[in-house]
C-alpha cells in the first residue's frame, strides 16, 4: 500500500513557488497562509509533523519531479498517482483529499487506462536515485554537526 502518496500535499505542487507556512521567513507571512491554508502543510498541528517532506533533498526531489511532469503534459498529481498506479507491488492507495474535487481528479487519473511512458518512469527512477531518503537528507552537516538529520532524527 502507497501510504501519503502526495507527500502530505508536496507532491501536488502547491508548496513549490510558495513554502509552507511553517517554512516562511516571517511569522506575519506563516500567520497570512495558515488563515488560508493550502493544505496540512499550512498548519501547525499537521505542518510540523510532515516536515519530512520539505527537507532540502525532498524539495529539490520534488521540483525534478514537477519538470519531468511539465514536460510529459500533466500535472505532478498525476505523474505521482500514476507512478504508484505502475508499481506492481502495490495494490491500494491511501489518498489524503481535502476535498470533493481532489478526490475526483485523483480518480480520474488512476483511471486512465495507460501507463505512463517507459522513458518517464526512467527519469522518475533517476531523480529517485539521486534521492533515495531525502526525508532524511540534510546539507546541513558542517563541522558543527551533532549527528541528527534535517528532522531531528539521530544518526549513528
Amino acid at each position: 500500500m502507497a501510504y501519503n502518496a502526495l507527500a502530505g500535499g508536496m507532491l501536488t505542487g502547491k508548496y513549490l513557488d510558495k513554502p509552507a507556512a511553517l517554512d516562511s521567513t516571517t511569522e506575519d507571512a506563516a500567520e497570512k497562509l495558515m488563515k488560508k491554508p493550502r493544505g496540512r502543510m499550512d498548519t501547525y498541528g499537521w505542518g510540523s509533523t510532515l516536515y519530512r517532506y520539505r527537507s532540502e533533498a525532498a524539495v529539490e526531489a520534488i521540483a525534478a519531479y514537477s519538470a519531468l511532469a511539465k514536460k510529459a503534459g500533466i500535472s505532478l498529481t498525476e505523474l505521482s498517482l500514476r507512478w504508484c498506479r505502475s508499481r506492481r507491488g502495490c495494490t491500494t492507495v491511501l489518498l489524503g483529499t481535502s476535498n470533493m474535487a481532489q478526490l475526483e481528479d485523483d480518480l480520474r487519473f488512476f483511471q486512465k487506462p495507460e501507463a505512463l511512458p517507459q522513458d518517464l518512469l526512467f527519469e522518475i527512477d533517476r531523480v529517485h536515485m539521486r534521492n533515495r531518503l531525502p526525508i532524511f537528507s540534510s546539507r546541513h552537516v558542517d563541522a558543527g554537526w551533532q549527528g541528527s538529520g534535517e528532522i531531528g532524527e539521530p544518526i549513528p
